[in-house]
């Protein structure tokens, strides 16, 4: 089956690039032609359509342009034919998705950056009419570069929140770990690098036991130890209404776009 990718951004590049890995047949497109043309050299097994049309008798299309793009291929869009459309275009809801395309065959991505390392989180929404197994074809697709769940639509600006913006809340994180580790005497990129397998490891040990995230901290907190006088300068320094904030401003700059996406502002 050919999986047509159209942009070849750094999200677009990034799932093509996963899927010709994962043994899909990969076509892409983008207006800047060199973009496509510069990720079939990295990867042979891409290949590069001149047009949008060129895409018609894909499996499945994955739409990876800007939202503020996405109206201007509309038309364009509307010619084309494909078994299911992937869109993932933050803040552009189905509803508008398919009003624009001309079909109900629709389902969205929502991943992150991680897609780059094979490593995003997807959250995918369909569409009343997609059936059983184009839900499937969408969940084989998004696996091929990181894990996937499907969620209601409603609760895409919630996902955005934890995930898809949230992973730069991680880097922040690693980056001012990183940094409070050079104020004590580790250069950056050594202290970068323990940072970062720290993280890892913190999200493995989640991941093999599933147990509650506050229990696995408190198995760490040892009486009167260097690690409570840690967690008491985070909560000091109001670390939870700080990500909560940061959630909760994503998600809700999230809904501010759909909604303006339903009302065809930009």
């Amino acid at each position: 089956m050919r999986i047509s990718v159209i942009g070849c951004g750094n999200m677009g590049a990034a799932i093509a690039s996963a899927l010709a890995d994962a043994d899909w047949e990969v076509s892409v497109y983008d207006k800047a032609a060199e973009k496509a043309e510069a990720l079939a050299e990295e990867k042979s097994s891409i290949s590069v359509l001149s047009s949008i049309d060129e895409a018609s008798g894909s499996g499945a299309i994955i739409i990876a342009v800007k939202p503020q793009v996405l109206p201007s291929l509309y038309e364009s869009l509307k010619e084309v034919d494909t078994g299911l459309w992937i869109s993932i275009a933050a803040g552009v809801p189905l509803s508008v998705l398919e009003d624009h395309i001309g079909t109900e065959n629709v389902v969205r991505f929502m991943p992150n950056i991680g897609a780059k390392a094979r490593k995003s989180v997807t959250a995918i929404a369909a569409g009343s009419q997609v059936s059983m197994e184009q839900r499937e074809l969408a969940l084989s697709i998004a696996a091929s570069f990181g894990s996937a769940y499907f969620l209601q639509e409603s609760l895409f600006p919630a996902f955005i929140g934890i995930s898809g913006s949230g992973i730069a809340y991680f880097f922040e994180m690693m980056h001012q770990m990183a940094m409070a580790g050079v104020k004590e005497g580790i250069p950056y990129p050594e202290s970068l690098a323990i940072v970062r397998d720290t993280a890892i490891s913190a999200a493995e040990m989640q991941k093999s036991c599933g147990r509650n995230a506050i229990e696995l901290e408190t198995m760490v907190c040892s009486a009167a130890g260097t690690t409570i006088e840690g967690v008491k300068a985070l909560q000091d320094g109001g670390f939870a209404s700080a990500v909560m904030n940061a959630v909760e401003s994503a998600a809700s700059k999230s809904i501010e776009l759909e909604t303006k996406a339903r009302y065809g502002e930009r």
